[in-house]
């Protein structure tokens, strides 16, 4: 924490307050985590299992997990994920697939390795071999588990999709992303193992890092937040931000297994609350132009903060909690500017060379297109207050 930081608010103004609607949460998949513990991949496989695809992302990531799966006896189908998965990248894998029967699917990568390991292994459940038939299925049939074993093992801190019931999937003729969702695709066990993301280029790290935190805070003062997320999102969004700080500047393995864990909680706690505006302008502009999702979320956070807590009532537990992330932010990056308590961690941000939206190919006339879209973006259902289109234009504006 930085030297003469402002007190973080008492936890009772952000995550104690009554709640008096009803809700919901599951989990299904069973979770490992801890240093180490992709070795125990064998385990995690039913008896009988011989064959496996394994989707992987960036070489070399999943060279471990290759390892463990070799000393257990198994065929290995390798498939390679390059990017955020497409239709295109679906349909080829699935077709890849016809005359190579699999018992389980391994998807050992980002949160797009993990995403494409959910979709093909939901179409191989249920014997569809296109993205169009996958999203012909009824919400019912979303809702059964996979009939293959999925195992996800996540070697970026950024999404959470072990744990997430969605699997984003990139529409270009649409030029729009898309979330596949149904409880069935969550995987049937996570294997969150910190050594795994250690080898990712400073980059990843740090548009991974960004998007989890913009999950922890999106997810922590959503509309739609109950006790169980805020349970989860409580201590965890005070820290979010020192943590992916200590872990850019020293690459301690501690601070590593916390980034971990914050990306792991990031994931229970958006399933079961929602997100915001931030994610749902990522969402629009990453369907259009050709930008990293984490690096949309981490230049958009600190705009949709602003926004937020100018236009909820103050008092409110929203607004105590839109506070505590701003507050959380002053406390890790002293404000370069007085009268921006977000200043400081623009300026880190800017400083890690983190790219406005305008490098991606964003110009003010795309703004008044881009802003109506993010206003209508499921996650935006959920952000923390109501928009209008101004202010989504003025989020924009001020990341462009």
């Amino acid at each position: 924490m930085a030297t003469g930081s402002v007190p973080l608010p008492p936890r009772s103004a952000t995550d104690m307050e009554p709640h008096s609607a009803d809700f919901s949460y599951t989990c299904p998949t069973h979770v490992w985590f801890g240093t180490g513990a992709h070795t125990r991949i064998g385990a995690a496989l039913p008896d009988g299992v011989q064959t496996v695809l394994l989707i992987n992302g960036r070489s070399g990531a999943a060279d471990p997990v290759m390892t463990c799966l070799h000393e257990v006896g198994a065929t290995i189908v390798p498939l390679i994920c390059t990017g955020e998965p497409t239709v295109d990248t679906l349909n080829n894998a699935l077709a890849q697939l016809v005359d190579t029967p699999v018992d389980a699917v391994v998807a050992c990568g980002g949160g797009a390795a993990i995403d494409l390991g959910k979709a093909v292994c939901c179409a191989l459940s249920h014997g569809v071999r296109t993205y169009d038939d996958l999203r012909a299925l009824s919400a019912s049939q979303m809702q059964g588990p996979f009939r293959l074993p999925c195992i996800a093992l996540p070697t970026t801190a950024g999404t959470g999709a072990e744990v997430t019931a969605n699997a984003v999937i990139g529409v270009p003729d649409q030029a729009a992303k898309i979330s596949l969702r149904g409880r069935g695709l969550f995987p049937t066990v996570a294997i969150v193992d910190p050594d795994l993301m250690q080898g990712a280029p400073a980059g990843v790290v740090l548009n991974s890092g960004l998007d989890a935190v913009t999950q922890i805070f999106e997810s922590h003062t959503s509309n739609a937040a109950t006790p169980f997320s805020q349970a989860l999102t409580g201590s965890v969004s005070a820290t979010a931000l020192d943590v992916l700080k200590q872990v850019i500047d020293t690459g301690d393995p501690a601070a590593w297994r916390d980034l971990a864990w914050v990306s792991h909680v990031s994931g229970l706690a958006l399933a079961n609350s929602g997100l915001g505006a931030a994610h749902g302008l990522a969402s629009v502009i990453g369907g259009r132009f050709d930008a990293p999702h984490g690096a949309l979320c981490g230049r958009l956070l600190g705009p949709v903060l602003h926004q937020n807590l100018s236009r909820a009532a103050h008092g409110s537990p929203g607004h105590a909690r839109i506070l505590h992330c701003i507050e959380a932010a002053r406390a890790t990056f002293a404000p370069t500017d007085r009268a921006d308590p977000l200043s400081g961690f623009t300026s880190w941000i800017d400083g890690k060379g983190l790219p406005y939206l305008s490098h991606w190919g964003l110009s003010a006339g795309d703004l008044p297109e881009l802003a109506k879209k993010g206003m209508a973006a499921s996650s935006s259902q959920k952000n923390a207050v109501a928009l209008s289109e101004a202010d989504y234009m003025h989020v924009l504006s001020a990341a462009l």
